[in-house]
């Protein structure tokens, strides 16, 4: 049974397509993980710009 698996993703892993899957997989992660992250950062660039904006340079 093991070897049959074995055989199984050693012919995947040898096509294109499996490693176009992965890349898109690993992507789609990324962006999950991602967007929570990017939603603080947009805050702070918000929070930056607004700052940036009212004080009087130097």
């Amino acid at each position: 049974m093991l070897d049959k698996i074995k055989v199984w993703v050693t012919e995947r892993l040898e096509e294109r397509t499996t490693w176009d899957g992965v890349w898109l997989i690993g992507i789609g992660l990324l962006v999950l993980v991602a967007k929570p992250l990017a939603g603080i950062a947009a805050y702070g660039v918000i929070i930056w710009g607004i700052w940036t904006l009212v004080t009087a340079e130097k």
